[in-house]
């Protein structure tokens, strides 16, 4: 059944007679009484709620109870089980198994063999609220609900997990694997604006500062929000990636996307994106020094950078045969140059191979197609910065 509030079963009647089926518990006498001849049969109801919420607990959780016979001081039983902390949508029943043994009694005559216990039950189900938000009273980490109502909590209205809680100017964001949604304060409350049905790949699939955010969403496209929410894509990179963590380099306004395999550095002033460390967990300042942060060695991988698409404003057949350079490089290597090109924007791009460029800047290179994106590379180097780039070409009339 679907776990909500509403799932509470309930038993209010007094049955007259006991229900066999509702739970048995084997009465066991051992050595050195033999009052009982072998197992007896007890049958029982309990009365009272079991409820432990939210449950922090993963493995079965233990249950230890006494009972004690209302008309009798003597008669009492220990009781012990287990059950489940979680249940999920697919669960139709609970079973609660508890043994139990009698620690001091009444006398029972010999040949009684049978005793029944007719109490009464609730059973209380609360779902998952893993998608619900909390907050504490003012200058304080207390989460507790008090009589003031400044603390308080809320669901959002997109099922699955809350992955992250960030600000963003006057409202906070809060990304989970269903969507984004902007909390707004209001009085002692936060109203909801979801801008998104989309969640975010991980948990950490999201970076930033007080001005803005970025995020990669579950279909592994690039998103940047501040007083808009905009797509800047590169799916055809981000993907590939498995769990992705998002790190902001607030003072070279840089943004870090590693999975521990694979890593990008993308720049929103450019608006270009490059190949980058792929195990880079943090990015922090102190006394004016950067210490990035990572679970070993961070290697600097070879520069590589890619254009956008470039069709030259026409769908006919062009014909690039040069690529004009100006960079600033200190470096042991050679820059070099490469053109990817298609004739369907539908089909995967072909790439030329690899040209060196020469210390003019300009090298010859050709490629034919409708659509192209201009790639260059560097093995080693110290600093590079691209300061322009020009493409001479030849626009064909078919």
């Amino acid at each position: 059944m679907p776990l909500s509030p509403s799932n509470i079963l309930r038993s209010t009647r007094k049955p007259t007679t006991p229900a066999k089926s509702v739970l048995k518990l084997e009465l066991v006498t051992g050595y050195p009484y033999s009052g009982f001849d072998g197992i007896s049969n007890l049958w029982a109801r309990t009365n009272g709620v079991i409820s432990i919420y939210p449950s922090p607990y993963t493995d079965p959780i233990m249950l230890n109870a006494r009972w004690f016979n209302e008309d009798t001081d003597g008669l009492a039983a220990d009781s012990h089980g287990e059950f489940a902390p979680i249940l999920n949508s697919n669960t139709s029943s609970v079973l609660v198994v508890s043994y139990g043994g009698f620690i001091e009694g009444d006398i029972i005559a010999d040949g009684v063999n049978q005793l029944t216990i007719a109490t009464f039950g609730d059973i209380s189900i609360v779902q998952n609220r893993s998608n619900w938000i909390k907050w504490s009273n003012i200058g304080s980490l207390d989460f507790t609900i008090w009589k003031d109502n400044i603390a308080g909590e809320r669901p959002l209205d997109w099922p699955g997990t809350v992955y992250a809680l960030k600000q963003l100017g006057s409202k906070v964001v809060a990304y989970g694997t269903n969507g984004v949604s902007f909390l707004v304060p209001a009085a002692n409350v936060y109203g909801l604006e979801t801008i998104r049905t989309v969640g975010i790949k991980s948990k950490q699939a999201v970076a930033g500062n007080k001005n803005v955010h970025f995020f990669i969403d579950t279909v592994g496209q690039l998103w940047s929000l501040s007083d808009e929410l905009q797509l800047l894509d590169y799916s055809e990179y981000l993907s590939s990636l498995g769990s992705p963590v998002l790190s902001w380099d607030t003072k070279n306004q840089m943004l870090y996307i590693c999975d521990g395999t694979t890593g990008y550095v993308y720049s929103p002033k450019d608006k270009s994106m490059g190949k980058g460390p792929p195990n880079v967990t943090g990015m922090a300042y102190q006394g004016g020094t950067l210490y990035p942060m990572a679970p070993a060695a961070i290697t600097t991988p070879v520069f590589s950078q890619v254009t956008d698409i470039i069709d030259m404003g026409t769908h006919k057949f062009k014909t690039i045969f040069e690529v004009e350079i100006g960079t600033n490089i200190s470096s042991i290597g050679t820059l070099q140059v490469a053109i990817d090109y298609r004739s369907d924007y539908s089909a995967a791009f072909s790439s030329t191979s690899w040209a060196s460029v020469p210390v003019k800047g300009s090298v010859l290179i050709t490629a034919l197609g409708r659509e192209f994106r201009i790639k260059t590379k560097l093995l080693a180097y110290e600093y590079i910065e691209i300061d322009y780039m020009k493409i001479h070409g030849l626009v064909h009339d078919h």
